[in-house]
């Protein structure tokens, strides 16, 4: 019987259960409100009645839906046996207890030979209750296999067979015989500008578990080396097929691969982008077990550092909802993308979509196919990875073509709406307001007047034409700009966007009311009565949001101690008394509560985590004691999930909420036993914190692999009847694998009640494989190689939850399937199968769980010696392949460090100090930020990870030396070092540093100055530059005065006598405050207050090509960094130091300054004169480990105001084509990488015999010396490189975009420039090579050059400032 909606009213019921007590009435029939629908089996349904609904709460109903009835028939299943009506009009037997369904569900019965009846309309006008995740213990009947299978397993212990059970039917439509064989489904992959990350995404489709698929790899015109990528794999895999996409006139290169595609089903995917292993074989069987016509599952964001949610998916697939539809389902209108579902390839011929030729074409095909479907199937389930990367969005807004097109797509999406769906308006407006007036908003500053008028009113329509309460759920900055923007406004909104950057965390709150308080920002214009923008417009008293966490959890003896924050966002909590914190345990199911003691805590951490410097969290921390006894049910232990709440009240703001825990020491927290097996397990569950307590009804009490069978022995309290079996289930649907299993009864009785039994089962490692291939090729095929082209077969570095598979394995039999409860005792272990390892472990619920993945190092032991050494010992299962060493890589940066390990059988150790590792010839700290633990093995590089039961001991933050550094996990259980200078709870976080601006720096200011030079080269993040060789002249020649080089992060060391100070702590403030001189190539913090007697000398650092300053407003580039630091930081300056005439008249104009300049030349630049730079660029050459005789090429290239993500973010990209110049130069050549010192964001280049990456080594010009031609781009290193003579090439493959259009030049780059200009990494390995030979052809140019820019770069360009700036 197909499965059926009930339509909206009430549920009739059974006479015995109609009369309630206490009411005057009989109560007959039964409010939908007041039950909870199951679907059991393809006939049945099991009802949840609320408590207090019937006279007998939590009854269990077993309902037979009737085959074209509205309403349905309840019987109470205590009465005897149902049975269930077949279509043939057999009858199955149904056990006397109902068994609840757990995903994945089983299809709906469906016709004979044809798809599955259309559901009718006036039956899904009701909104189906989601399907809310339950917490891991809490187990689900799964259905029970057919009685035939069971019944024929034979009874005595024999080799396991393998049984692979389908959830669902393989296919709707049977093939006939002689028809080809179509492909289940087709996954179009279009790549234009893919990177280095297209080889991951196509190794993700590779390895997906539906095997039946064809990817269709469709080329936009890369042209970044992703076509030979596509090639290879094309090559290595006959399912993937590369089609070419030339021909404007034929669509969307989307579409040209829909026209190439076989499939039954249809789904997409960007090329920079990855899909996890069991995706397709997921959203395919839900669409074939409903019918519907579109599965659409949850996105995570992807980039270097992390995964997180998409905020964008967050909420549509918060829950599963099978068989929904976006009237009943309106957050879907937030789910604006299509490569995150499977579509249904008859439904998307029936309405031919196509992608409309404009920016933001998936719009309006994802809003009309959640339209016109007539079902959806939306999965919590994450289903996809999207690259971030960071600024790229905010990139895309700024262009006014994508902004028209973003607005023209919205018109698109709202006509179908008003057509076809107008109840949906409303909902459509909330967010179009939110996402693309705002965009439109944001767009305006950079506009021209022309173009805002534009702007304005194109946003104005959309405003006037939305629903009026579209926007009263949007934060209050967005309702003052879309009321400033509705009402055009332009000056004052103008004036909100320029506050806005800013900033919002410190705006101050004005509250209002006294009975009914409310809180209001100070934003612009607030209680202005001119402009007259009403005060709700400014209400943020919704938006005051509570936030609490728990931090830690832990075991007192036998009572667990919970330790954590609860605060409100902007509102100060600097003492106890500030707030008051009340607690509690709640019962999931019951209701029932347990009242906790809170003990309230210092937690300045709060605080320094917050981001903001407005208000102290210091006194928010709380701490609780739970006595497990206080969660029994009466005398008995009883299985329950107690989810932990607060209470907070704050300046008369009140809230509740449950208690978060996103630490994953606090997941993977240990049980205890209070009782013989009942476990009290705190964990962190899908909605926050839970403690739950657990009686077990299986244990598993040892495991053993025996050949190709992994041995499973335990405990149950149920003899599971003649069809018992152990099953294995993927995690995220797929086959079920069976095992046999033996019972019998147990020598001695644990059970509390019943009768016990131990049982040995065994299940087939083959089954638990499901990637055939371990590489990811398809089933049969060969084991791929790296092919000739270089592409690797196995992407390194891979996303680390891509590559894992879970399984839950359950016993199954009489009474329905049981979770098993790993032992306390038992730890996790891993085994080899295949090339792959299977592992068992235990969830966080320590139930157990089986992982699949790739091989990779586990650390069991980590911890520190008393030197400072950071010791991580663990095993690797692999039997024919041990990795020699870890990788240390820095998240965004790249940067590496390599750890060696020693061996010991299969066990390994690695030992290091992180707070002295080699850079260089240097040792240094790990840099600020976090650092991923790899492994190269033959898999390419993965993650190491940690055992689980392990993670809680990992060692928290411990200072060595200058730094504090922390070993914890990332993405469930892969090992990340995080590292921090070592500041004290006074000085950590933008609060309090913000005290001491205010309350300490003051003081210090009234001392007097004293005889101390402070050195800052590249905002305290180098010793280099212009102050290093203003520093190593000055040491010489007055020794009388102390040098101070203030550091970020300790990421350098100084020769000679000069201490070093630690930006933020109260000595940099005293030192700077008291310091007679102030030498600096970058600027000094936006705090320092400029003394009378002070001298401050600015160096620069660089002769400029590029725009400067205030030159840069009339760039049609809008730019995330602003012009305000020129006003705070000019002003400052006492000497401004010039190389040239040239750059004299630049600064003074681009800076405005009408100050002191010294035109000295460049004090940098007097080692490149010096008459033995040639003996130190021998002697870089031999700490590099460059072999004599090799030419060194350096490649230098700048940084790019396009690629400015944020504050303190700027990503690049390698353009040139390593592997291009490595065939072209071959082995006589030495490739030098060196990356601009404000890069925070790049990829990771392995360094080899060919290539160096040198992007740490401290001082450019040392590499200049070293090197025999200079690559780069529109960097002042052309000046510089200038002095000594050589060879240039100017790769310039952005010329027109950077000139014309980002940055703008100085000079006429391709008349001027001492060398060629090329376009193509070809290009420049030509010029490379003909190096030696241009110096002819360019010597005019280049004395011309020399001559006009560097005539004061003699050598004694440090003299000349020292005798002018430092007399004596």
């Amino acid at each position: 019987m197909a499965a059926r909606r009930l339509r909206h009213g009430r549920v009739g019921l059974p006479r015995h259960l109609r009369a309630v007590p206490d009411q005057r009435r009989a109560r007959h029939r039964l409010l939908l409100g007041d039950v909870r629908l199951r679907r059991h089996r393809q006939a049945d349904a099991v009802l949840h009645l609320r408590p207090g609904a019937l006279p007998r709460p939590r009854a269990r109903l077993l309902l037979r839906l009737r085959r074209r009835g509205a309403r349905a028939a309840a019987a109470h299943v205590q009465a005897g046996r149902r049975g269930a009506r077949r279509a043939g009009g057999d009858r199955v037997g149904v056990p006397r207890r109902a068994r609840r369904v757990r995903r994945p569900v089983l299809p709906a019965r469906r016709r004979p030979g044809r798809r599955p009846r259309a559901r009718p309309r006036a039956l899904t006008s009701a909104r189906r209750r989601p399907e809310r995740r339950r917490a891991d213990p809490a187990p689900r009947a799964v259905p029970s296999r057919a009685a035939p299978a069971r019944t024929t397993r034979p009874p005595t212990r024999s080799p396991p067979v393998l049984t692979t059970v389908p959830v669902i039917t393989a296919r709707t439509t049977p093939q006939t015989p002689g028809d080809p064989v179509s492909p289940k489904i087709s996954v179009v992959v279009p790549f234009r500008a893919a990177g280095d990350h297209l080889a991951g995404c196509l190794e993700s489709l590779a390895g997906q578990t539906l095997r039946d698929l064809e990817v269709i790899m469709v080329d936009d015109g890369a042209a970044d080396g992703a076509a030979a990528v596509a090639e290879a794999f094309a090559r290595r895999d006959g399912r993937f097929v590369l089609v070419p996409h030339t021909d404007p006139a034929a669509g969307q290169a989307r579409d040209t691969g829909v026209r190439h595609a076989a499939g039954r089903y249809l789904a997409f995917v960007d090329g920079e982008d990855a899909v996890p292993p069991y995706a397709y074989e997921l959203l395919v069987a839900t669409l074939e077990s409903t019918g519907s016509d579109i599965a659409g599952g949850n996105v995570m964001c992807l980039d270097d550092e992390g995964v997180w949610q998409s905020w964008l998916h967050a909420e549509p697939y918060a829950a599963t909802v099978r068989s929904t539809h976006v009237s009943h389902q309106p957050s879907l209108l937030q789910d604006r993308t299509v490569w995150n579902k499977v579509f249904r390839r008859s439904f998307w011929e029936a309405h031919q979509f196509e992608f409309p030729a404009m920016q933001y074409g998936d719009l309006t095909v994802a809003m009309e196919t959640h339209v016109l479907a007539t079902s959806v199937d939306v999965l919590d389930a994450t289903v996809y990875f999207w690259r971030h990367h960071p600024g790229a969005y905010d990139r895309e807004r700024q262009e006014l073509g994508d902004i028209i097109d973003r607005v023209a797509a919205l018109g698109m999406v709202r006509r179908t709406l008003r057509d076809r769906a107008p109840e949906l308006l409303p909902a459509h407006d909330m967010y179009a307001l939110d996402l693309d007036v705002r965009a439109l908003v944001h767009a305006l500053p950079a506009a021209s007047e022309q173009e805002r008028r534009r702007l304005v009113g194109l946003g104005a329509e959309i405003v006037a034409e939305a629903d009026p309460a579209a926007a009263s759920g949007l934060e209050a900055i967005k309702r003052l700009e879309l009321h400033l923007l509705g009402e055009r406004m332009l000056p004052e909104l103008l004036e909100v966007l320029r506050f806005e950057e800013g900033g919002l965390d410190e705006v101050p709150l004005v509250a209002k009311g006294r009975f009914r308080q409310r809180w209001y920002a100070r934003y612009p214009f607030f209680g202005d009565p001119h402009r007259g923008v009403p005060d709700e417009v400014y209400d943020v008293t919704d938006e005051v949001e509570l936030w609490t966490r728990v931090e830690r959890a832990g075991w007192d003896g036998d009572v667990l101690t919970i330790e954590g924050f609860a605060h409100f966002a902007r509102l100060d909590v600097s003492s106890a008394h500030d707030s008051r914190i009340r607690m509690w345990l709640r019962d999931a199911r019951t209701g029932r509560e347990v009242r906790l003691d809170v003990q309230r805590t210092r937690c300045p951490e709060a605080t320094a985590r917050s981001g903001q410097a407005l208000v102290s969290y210091e006194w928010s921390g709380f701490a609780v004691r739970v006595d497990p006894e206080a969660l029994r049910d009466g005398e008995e232990w009883r299985t329950a999930a107690w989810e932990l709440y607060a209470e907070v009240t704050t300046a008369g703001h009140k809230a509740v909420r449950r208690v978060t825990a996103a630490a994953p020491r606090v997941r993977w927290t240990a049980a205890r036993q209070p009782a013989e097996h009942v476990a009290v397990q705190p964990a962190d569950g899908d909605d926050g914190f839970v403690v739950h307590v657990k009686a077990s009804r299986a244990v598993l009490t040892g495991f053993r692999r025996t050949g190709d069978v992994l041995e499973l022995t335990g405990w149950t309290n149920r003899a599971l009847g003649a069809g018992a079996a152990i099953m294995a289930a993927r995690r995220h649907g797929g086959t079920e694998v069976f095992g046999d299993v033996t019972v019998r009864p147990a020598a001695v009785t644990p059970a509390a009640e019943g009768t016990g039994f131990s049982f040995t089962a065994a299940l087939p490692l083959d089954g638990l494989l499901s990637i055939p291939d371990a590489l990811g090729g398809d089933a049969g095929a060969e084991a791929p190689d790296i092919p000739a082209d270089g592409v690797p077969a196995v992407t390194p570095g891979r996303a680390h939850l891509l590559d894992v598979i879970d399984w839950d394995i359950r016993l199954s039999g009489e009474g329905g399937p049981l979770r098993i409860t790993m032992a306390g005792h038992l730890a996790e272990a891993r085994f080899a199968w295949r090339g792959r390892e299977f592992v068992v472990t235990r969830t966080a619920y320590g139930n157990l769980r089986g992982i699949e993945r790739c091989f990779r190092p586990v650390v069991t032991q980590a911890g520190w010696d008393a030197e400072g050494r950071l010791a991580l010992t663990g095993t690797y299962a692999d039997p024919e392949e041990r990795p020699r060493r870890l990788v240390l890589r820095r998240s965004r940066s790249g940067e590496t460090h390599e750890v060696p390990l020693i061996w010991e059988e299969d066990r390994f150790t690695a030992a290091f100090t992180p707070a002295r590792l080699p850079v260089f010839g240097t040792d240094l700290p790990l840099a600020e930020g976090a650092w991923d633990l790899l492994a190269p093995t033959r898999s390419g590089e993965v993650a190491v990870v940690a055992e689980r039961a392990g993670i809680p001991a990992l060692p928290e933050w411990r200072r060595v030396g200058a730094h504090e550094f922390e070993v914890g996990v990332h993405q469930t259980d892969a090992v990340r070092i995080h590292s921090r200078p070592a500041l004290s709870e006074d000085e950590r976080g933008r609060h309090a540093q913000r005290l001491l601006q205010q309350n300490d720096y003051p003081v210090y200011l009234r001392s007097p100055l004293s005889d101390t030079v402070v050195f800052d080269s590249c905002d305290a993040s180098r010793y280099s530059c212009n102050p290093r060789a203003l520093y190593e002249e000055l040491a010489k020649r007055r020794p009388d005065l102390e040098c101070v080089w203030v550091s970020q992060d300790g990421q350098f060391a100084v020769e000679g006598e000069a201490r070093t100070v630690q930006a933020g702590t109260r000595e940099h403030y005293r030192t700077l405050a008291r310091a007679r001189y102030v030498v600096t190539n970058y600027g000094a913090p936006y705090w320092f207050a400029k003394r009378p007697g002070q001298t401050y000398l600015q160096t620069w650092h660089g002769t400029p090509l590029k725009r400067l300053g205030y030159d840069l407003k009339d760039m049609p580039y809008r730019r995330t960094e602003k012009l305000d630091w020129i006003q705070r930081e000019v002003p400052r300056w006492d000497y401004l130091l010039s190389p040239s005439p040239f750059a004299t008249e630049v600064m003074r104009h681009a800076f405005r300054y009408g100050g002191e300049v010294l035109e000295t030349g460049y004090p940098r630049n007097d080692v490149l004169s010096a008459p033995e730079w040639q003996r130190v660029g021998a002697d870089i050459r031999k700490r590099l480990g460059i072999p004599e005789g090799k030419k060194v090429v350096l490649y230098a290239p700048t940084w790019r105001d396009d690629e400015h993500h944020a504050p303190d973010r700027r990503g690049f990209h390698l353009e040139l084509d390593v592997e291009t110049m490595r065939r072209a130069l071959g082995d006589d050549h030495v490739l030098l990488l060196r990356a601009h010192h404000l890069i925070t964001d790049r990829a990771h280049v392995a360094s080899d015999d060919f290539v160096i990456d040198v992007t740490r080594y401290p001082d450019i010009a040392d590499l200049y010396m070293a090197s025999d031609v200079l690559v780069t781009d529109y960097s002042s290193a052309m000046f510089d490189y200038a002095v000594l003579g050589r060879p240039m090439v100017f790769y310039t493959y952005d010329l027109e975009r950077y000139r014309d259009h980002v940055r703008g030049f100085y000079l006429d780059l391709e008349a001027e420039a001492p060398g060629p200009l090329v376009a193509t990494s070809e290009d420049v390995a030509e010029a490379v090579r003909e190096a030696p030979g241009l110096e002819d052809e360019y010597s005019g140019r280049y004395d011309d050059f020399f001559v006009k820019y560097c005539p004061h770069d003699d050598g004694d360009a440090s003299a000349r400032v020292i005798d002018h700036v430092f007399p004596r």
